[in-house]
């Protein structure tokens, strides 16, 4: 549907947006900020509560932060809300005409895009002072939940609305954000890696957050839904399967597990992908540990012959991406690694797919291989459309799994020895400092999962229990961005939080105290 939307967008819009609002060549590099995910949706029903819908609830917060933002780089910033500003895929108006496979249509667009300008107007004219202000510039770059941004309607609807100088606000029509020496890219997200079967997961939020206003502020990308879908009832999560594991294996946020690049003196295992073609329905249960929300449905799925033809529309990149992922997994629980609090350590280890002969023993490395080759590629493409000027891809910045990468040491070699070198981020060039490949998560509140089960049991209720009366608002007043300094060679990421501690709101580098 998305793919469609934005494809019928880009033919429309062409060159009706300056689609490039980077830095300009030959002048100092500027502060560049990047958020992404802010999901401004329907605000408040008439009777004053918040709409479940909506996840943005955090306005005096924002305000504050642009403050923030614009006297750190002395009115010369560049911010760049990098997708999902605003939802415009989850509402309670009327279904688009177009259907669920074409997506709405711009004028259909335009209505949510309407009534969520008018539910979140303290928020525009804030984000309007801030464009105005010194030479400060605001870019959005569309997202898959706002990619009929793309439309040169809603386009220029959203450039109005901030009321700002001609030139100071732009919609990123190419989908991305290049800065004019090339060397910091940012894009949402959801164009890199496997990313075929997520519209089923939107379908089941919009089923499910009225009961459960939470689960889209569970900082993983579909951990929410499984969690509301064991605590439901009347929707059939076993029919759901098939589409379900496609989702949630294929989309994995790499940030959750342990960061450490193993010395950079190991080497990729290869997956013997015929022997796991051989398990059939198996393999998917076997994807998923024990304590997975989803193994039950999986299995009884695989019970009534349900994922019987599922492996064969499996392509063998995606096979060897839950495979990693299944390494990824075995190594963090024989480790107890609760490593940047995304992932509970719990329960027993799932086991590794079988690897062909050459491939087996300790010396093998099967922890980032999918994660490096994905955003390789991904990152190729981006070297392809950078500018003709451009001095080399430094920083690729995104957002959409609601997940901030952290701080991580990356191992180097360095004239036949070894180098550590403590970075944000990582690089997907093992054995190189760039390119950085950072997210910042999520300007909302979140709750890890591993947050979200040591709360269930701290509080010994069930899943039900807890997805209905805990708030958005209940959550750490903690809001992830990127932030770049101005540079004059190479630029230095680094995930800021904008967070509220002892009655004082500030930039940290964490949401601990």
């Amino acid at each position: 549907m998305l793919a469609r939307v934005v494809a019928a967008a880009l033919l429309a819009l062409g060159a009706a947006l300056v689609a490039h609002a980077g830095q300009t060549p030959g002048a100092p590099s500027r502060l560049v900020v990047v958020v992404s995910d802010l999901h401004m949706g329907e605000g408040r029903r008439t009777s004053g509560e918040w709409h479940p819908f909506e996840d943005f609830r955090w306005s005096p917060e924002f305000a504050a932060f642009l403050e923030a933002v614009d006297a750190d780089g002395g009115r010369a910033v560049d911010l760049v809300l990098n997708g999902d500003t605003f939802e415009l895929l989850q509402s309670s108006a009327a279904a688009c005409r177009s259907g669920a496979d074409l997506g709405c249509s711009e004028e259909e667009s335009l209505v949510r895009l309407d009534r969520v300008l008018a539910a979140h107007k303290p928020d525009i004219e804030a984000l309007g002072s801030f464009a105005k202000a010194g030479s400060n510039r605001v870019v959005l770059v569309p997202g898959d939940h706002d990619a009929a941004l793309l439309f040169p309607r809603m386009a220029r609807r959203v450039v109005d609305a901030l009321g700002a100088p001609q030139g100071r606000v732009a919609v990123a029509a190419s989908g991305t954000w290049v800065s004019s020496d090339g060397r910091v890219f940012a894009e949402h997200g959801h164009q890199v890696g496997f990313s075929r079967g997520e519209q089923v997961i939107q379908d089941l939020d919009n089923r499910l957050e009225e009961r459960y206003p939470i689960i889209d502020n569970l900082a993983a990308a579909g951990t929410g839904v499984k969690y509301a879908l064991a605590a439901a009832d009347g929707i059939d999560a076993v029919a759901l399967a098939p589409r379900l594991l496609r989702a949630l294996l294929l989309v994995t946020p790499w940030q959750q597990f342990r960061m450490e690049l193993d010395d950079g003196e190991v080497e990729p295992p290869v997956w013997d992908i015929a022997q796991v073609r051989s398990q059939g329905a198996a393999f998917f249960v076997s994807s998923l540990p024990d304590d997975d929300p989803l193994k039950p449905a999986a299995a009884s799925a695989a019970a009534s012959g349900t994922l019987t033809p599922l492996l064969q529309q499996w392509t063998d990149d995606e096979i060897a991406a839950v495979c990693n992922y299944r390494a990824a997994v075995r190594r963090a629980r024989r480790r107890y690694e609760p490593a940047v609090t995304q992932f509970a350590p719990r329960g027993p280890a799932v086991s590794e797919c079988p690897r062909t002969p050459e491939t087996r023993g300790g010396q093998y490395d099967y922890f980032w291989r999918s994660r490096d080759l994905l955003f390789a590629r991904h990152l190729e493409g981006a070297r392809r459309r950078a500018p003709a000027s451009a001095q080399g891809l430094a920083v690729f910045v995104h957002g959409h799994t609601h997940l901030p990468d952290r701080s991580q040491t990356s191992a180097n070699m360095i004239s036949g020895g070894l180098l550590k070198i403590p970075m944000e981020g990582f690089s997907p060039a093992r054995g190189a400092l760039s390119p950085i490949v950072i997210n910042g998560g999520a300007w909302q509140r979140t709750i890890t999962p591993a947050q979200y089960e040591r709360l269930r049991t701290e509080r010994a209720i069930s899943d039900d229990e807890l997805l209905r009366s805990l708030q958005p608002e209940q959550l750490a007043p903690c809001y992830g961005f990127v932030r770049i300094p101005p540079y004059t060679d190479t630029p230095a990421p680094a995930v800021r939080y904008w967070r509220e501690a002892d009655g004082q709101w500030g930039v940290a580098g964490g949401c601990g105290r």
